[in-house]
């Protein structure tokens, strides 16, 4: 369920972007910011629990930008998975994410479908 869910967010992000840069050339140079800020504002290195503790003294901004980035609810979903024992607690923002992601997918294929066209020529 995670890997399909991670597959269709991966593969809609992927096809809106390939799409896109054809047509702005920035988006690339861009692109390489966003993705080292969104490695650091994902729980990857550090566990949830220390921005979701009344104790941490993370502001309520910060917690909800946190729940907002679709790829911490897969790294806290492949953690629960991988490397605790007990229930899945997580599934909620997973099934969330999963039919959000179904939609960017086919929100992807259909840019990607409508702009295959003008690829040749911008090139």
């Amino acid at each position: 369920m995670v890997v399909l869910v991670q597959l269709l967010l991966s593969l809609g992000l992927a096809l809106i972007l390939s799409a896109m840069t054809v047509h702005f050339r920035d988006i690339k140079d861009i692109l390489a910011n966003v993705l080292t800020l969104w490695f650091f504002a994902t729980p990857i290195i550090y566990p949830i629990s220390d921005i979701n503790a009344p104790t941490s003294g993370t502001p309520a901004w910060a917690k909800m930008l946190i729940n907002l980035n679709p790829f911490t609810h897969l790294a806290v979903s492949y953690q629960e998975i991988l490397f605790y024992t007990g229930p899945f607690g997580h599934w909620k923002w997973l099934l969330a994410l999963g039919i959000a992601s179904v939609f960017l997918f086919l929100f992807g294929y259909f840019l990607f479908d409508r702009l295959r066209d003008s690829f040749a020529g911008e090139v």
